[in-house]
């Protein structure tokens, strides 16, 4: 069992530590990416878009992006709300 932290782990001087989580985190998703049939990666593409898109349109609308950003005139949203995703 792993000693109790005399500091957290977010604490000056545990980069070296961050540094081997983030390995194990990348080659964790590299197994997963690979592990997925072209079907899956499409799919999983297509909700990774839709989830921006919806941020990017939350965002519009609460006033954190100006809309002129987008090409939109008058603070209308280019995009259209995807049902479900805004709710």
């Amino acid at each position: 069992m792993p000693e109790p932290r005399s500091r957290p782990l977010l604490a000056t001087g545990n980069e070296a530590e961050w540094a081997e989580i983030n390995r194990e985190k990348a080659e964790y998703h590299r197994r997963a990416a690979r592990a997925l049939t072209p079907a899956q990666r499409i799919e999983l593409g297509q909700k990774l878009s839709q989830q921006a898109m919806s941020l990017l349109a939350v965002s519009v609308r609460a006033g954190h992006v100006p809309s002129r950003e987008l090409g939109a005139s008058h603070g209308e949203l280019p995009i259209e709300p995807i049902p479900g995703v805004d709710d």
